[in-house]
């Protein structure tokens, strides 16, 4: 499917948030297509590294919400999200891509770049019984595989 296609589609969804799944690490493929369109991409692990720096330990879970919230809204309109698997972590409580950015997508349009593996209008994160594993429901939002994109 054309990328251009896919970003029209999300434009009129109600949540702008178009998930892209990527077990390949590919995201320069969507970043470089999308760079002088008025995107702009951040790595979201470099990021929530850089929030969980003044929070004491014993802390994160509880305050982490609110500082990937405050980012976000300090964002630009269109903003490609990609390395996202360090919001998985039970250190952080288990956020996912999709949970962490879904409502804020109503104003934004945005793209998030994550791993798993679709199964109908859920995407799963790691293997079932592992600390890490996680379930999101996407079925409001557009998704789409990588290598399933024309970029």
């Amino acid at each position: 499917m054309q990328l251009d296609t896919l970003l029209e589609q999300n434009r009129t969804n109600h949540y702008k948030m178009l998930v892209i799944v990527d077990n390949n690490q590919q995201h320069e493929k969507i970043i470089n297509a999308l760079k002088n369109k008025g995107w702009t991409s951040y790595d979201v692990n470099e990021n929530i590294l850089q929030m969980t720096e003044d929070i004491p330990e014993n802390k994160i879970k509880l305050r982490i919400g609110d500082k990937i919230k405050q980012w976000f809204n300090s964002l630009p309109d269109k903003v490609i999200l990609y390395n996202t698997n360090i919001l998985y972590s039970p250190e952080l409580g288990k956020l996912t891509p999709v949970g962490a950015f879904k409502y804020r997508s109503r104003d934004k349009e945005c793209i998030v770049i994550l791993e798993g593996q679709i199964s109908g209008s859920r995407i799963q994160y790691s293997e079932y019984r592992k600390e890490d594993h996680v379930e999101m429901d996407v079925s409001e939002l557009i998704n789409v595989k990588m290598e399933d994109i024309d970029a």
